[in-house]
């Protein structure tokens, strides 16, 4: 469309600028109807955008969830048993570790002395302890003997658990396995934790070498148990996303009839599911609509309903809120 300059619209008729404006009449109305679509688009994106997902509608863990306050005059839960619960005590043990006796020395009615004389009875109070934390230190003492007929010089063998390259005893080492595995403690809250709960020092390097023998012993038995589970006839699988030294990796899991197999990659392509599977085909596989998961070796595939009841609720909580926005129309 060409330009008009003012100059050029200076020189026109009244004719020519009555025919110009009949020509700019539908293009003023289809600018105002675009307006309009314009108002209603920005609309229907911000209401789509307030429209969080949330672990009921979506597969957004519950910790990411938006927790909301709660009223401030709302009674709170007191914790403890429910009412009318029946009173628990612990039992006293039989044999117990250490005995304290607790004599009267005096009369509290009369102050007489009371130290020499012999009680009737005495009441029986228990508490269980936890004994102070003091590590030890086990030294072997590898004998070295040579051999009288052939002069070969012969070293002990040590005992299992106490090899020459350890420095660290089984019981520790699994207990800074438990705290990272389970626990899912930092190195530095590992560190912390073994200092001031068990009398250890440790340096985060050492923490890192206990996890990678930890590893290293784990991983024959995590492919056995992937052995066992491709051979089921039904697997459930899915994948999560997972830090790795800074990296977004990925967290795979295969559950089957005789167990459940943890992996973590730096995909989540279909090729970790062929890596994993081999040449194994199994009967029915379980999984959500991820399309690396609907490529796995399976005759069938069922739809993880629990994803489905999560997308269903998204659809619902979108008509609801559509419907809500109809009704109240614009302010």
């Amino acid at each position: 469309m060409m330009t008009l300059t003012t100059e050029q619209l200076d020189k026109f008729s009244r004719e020519e600028l009555l025919e110009l404006l009949k020509q700019l009449l539908p293009l003023v109305a289809e600018v105002e109807r675009l307006k309009q679509r314009v108002s209603a688009l920005e609309a229907e994106n911000e209401r789509l955008k307030n429209q969080s997902a949330n672990s009921r509608n979506s597969s957004q863990p519950p910790s990411r969830d938006q927790k909301v306050s709660l009223p401030p005059k709302k009674k709170r839960k007191k914790h403890g048993p429910p009412f009318g619960h029946q009173k628990f005590s612990r039992p006293l043990v039989d044999n117990p570790d250490r005995v304290i006796q607790v004599p009267v020395t005096e009369c509290e009615h009369c102050l007489a002395n009371l130290t020499s004389v012999r009680p009737e009875d005495f009441e029986r109070r228990q508490i269980t302890e936890l004994p102070t934390a003091r590590p030890i230190v086990i030294e072997t003492r590898r004998h070295l003997t040579t051999c009288p007929h052939c002069l070969t010089l012969n070293h002990a063998i040590l005992p299992e658990g106490l090899e020459a390259e350890r420095c660290f005893g089984p019981n520790l080492e699994a207990t800074v396995v438990f705290y990272k595995q389970t626990q899912h403690l930092s190195y530095e809250r590992i560190v912390e934790t073994m200092r001031d709960l068990h009398g250890v020092n440790l340096s985060e390097g050492a923490v890192a070498q206990i996890l990678e023998r930890a590893g290293q012993k784990a991983a024959p038995v995590a492919e056995a148990i992937k052995e066992r589970i491709i051979k089921d006839q039904v697997i459930k699988s899915d994948e999560t996303s997972a830090r790795v030294e800074g990296h977004n990796w990925w967290q795979w899991v295969f559950i089957g009839a005789s167990g459940i197999y943890h992996t973590i990659v730096p995909t989540r392509s279909a090729s970790e599911i062929a890596t994993v599977m081999g040449g194994s085909r199994v009967e029915a596989w379980v999984c959500d609509c991820y399309g690396a998961q609907l490529k796995a070796p399976a005759r069938i595939f069922q739809l993880c309903l629990a994803h489905q009841l999560r997308d269903l609720q998204r659809a619902l909580d979108c008509i609801f809120r559509s419907i809500v926005n109809a009704e109240s129309g614009p302010s």
